[in-house]
């Protein structure tokens, strides 16, 4: 049986046994569906888009929003989100590097089957396209050096054991296993997709770096890959490391600053705790690792509450995450400022899950 993050939540919270993870989603009150689109130039992109999962209905759904999102002030409270009825059940969204398209799959992290990746002009009513392959789910866009336009997935989104859950021995013949699934790469140019390219053996859900050197995955063990690729392109030398001591993690996201910092959520687990200072329930705390896989940052949730679903924006140290009451399970999105640890309100009411937040480049780091 398939479990997602907030069925796990409710069943850890109470003491039940543990399996795997992922999902929360949609904004009480009415929502307008998404109006006439038409084509939209690079003047018409607004300033940001928050995308998030309806969890009600399973669409997409977002709001656009003018100005800097760090003004005092900012909030997306008061705003309509625009409902995109696709005929589809839609999770991971992220939009491209321009602002001017959504990638999403229909497969979410640990649910272990069949996944299809899509990619929708935003503001054009044409449908979504498919990529033509036998699965594929989490998209993450990325411009590679030499300037192309990419998306990384995954073709599978089955999870590793971990500690929690199984012995040593059988961890290790699961991970022999996870390494026949692979990590890919497609050009999208133009509107098309172009030809997929495997880039690693095993499914690195946590996201690859712009060169494509390093990569995460928290699947549900916490790893890192350093890759080192030959004049053909081919990879000439790889070293993977299993971090956090083999214990259970989710919703990892590798930092888009170059700095190669990758976090994640944990069960409570013995090496968040000791670097805490103090006990917590499973997913109350941010945790943050360097490239080497060492415990360097935590950002704890309010009283009360969990979060679910973490991002870097690529935008200083801000995080997007899912915010979820402990007691009634409602939940809202939330802007983590992992310098000072504070949290700004951005939708909340009623499921929603995978948010998405995409910031104009003018306002990213350099």
């Amino acid at each position: 049986m398939d479990f997602r993050c907030c069925d796990i939540l409710r069943l850890v919270w109470f003491c039940l046994p543990v399996s795997l993870f992922c999902t929360w989603g949609c904004v009480s009150g009415d929502m307008p569906d998404e109006p006439e689109e038409h084509e939209t130039s690079s003047e018409d992109v607004p300033d940001g888009y928050l995308f998030f999962r309806d969890d009600s209905t399973g669409r997409l759904k977002y709001i656009a929003f003018m100005g800097k999102f760090t003004d005092p002030g900012f909030s997306l409270l008061d705003s309509a989100a625009v409902d995109m009825d696709l005929g589809l059940d839609c999770y991971h969204p992220e939009v491209s590097p321009d602002g001017k398209w959504v990638a999403f799959s229909t497969g979410y992290e640990s649910s272990g089957g069949a996944s299809s990746l899509y990619v929708k002009r935003i503001g054009n009513s044409a449908p979504p396209q498919k990529l033509n392959v036998v699965n594929a789910a989490i998209p993450r866009w990325r411009v590679l050096p030499d300037g192309d336009t990419v998306i990384v997935y995954v073709d599978d989104t089955r999870v590793l054991p971990s500690r929690n859950t199984e012995e040593d021995s059988l961890i290790r013949i699961h991970f022999l296993q996870w390494t026949d699934r692979g990590t890919w790469i497609v050009p999208f140019k133009g509107g098309s997709f172009g030809k997929s390219r495997k880039i690693a053996d095993g499914t690195f859900n946590g996201g690859v770096s712009e060169d494509l050197t390093y990569m995460v995955s928290g699947s549900a063990l916490l790893l890192g890959r350093h890759v080192v690729y030959g004049e053909g392109g081919g990879v000439e030398k790889e070293e993977t490391s299993i971090w956090f001591d083999w214990e259970q993690v989710c919703n990892t996201s590798l930092s888009r600053d170059g700095t190669n910092r990758t976090l994640f959520l944990d069960m409570s687990g013995k090496q968040g705790v000791d670097f805490s200072g103090e006990t917590y329930r499973p997913h109350q705390r941010i945790l943050v690792v360097d490239e080497s896989g060492t415990l360097v940052h935590s950002v704890p949730s309010p009283a009360g509450t969990a979060f679910n679903n973490t991002e870097w924006i690529g935008v200083d140290d801000y995080v997007i995450a899912d915010l979820i009451e402990t007691e009634s399970f409602n939940s809202s999105i939330v802007l983590v400022n992992m310098r000072d640890s504070s949290i700004v309100d951005l939708v909340r009411g009623g499921k929603m899950g995978y948010p998405n937040l995409w910031v104009n480049p003018a306002y990213r780091q350099p």
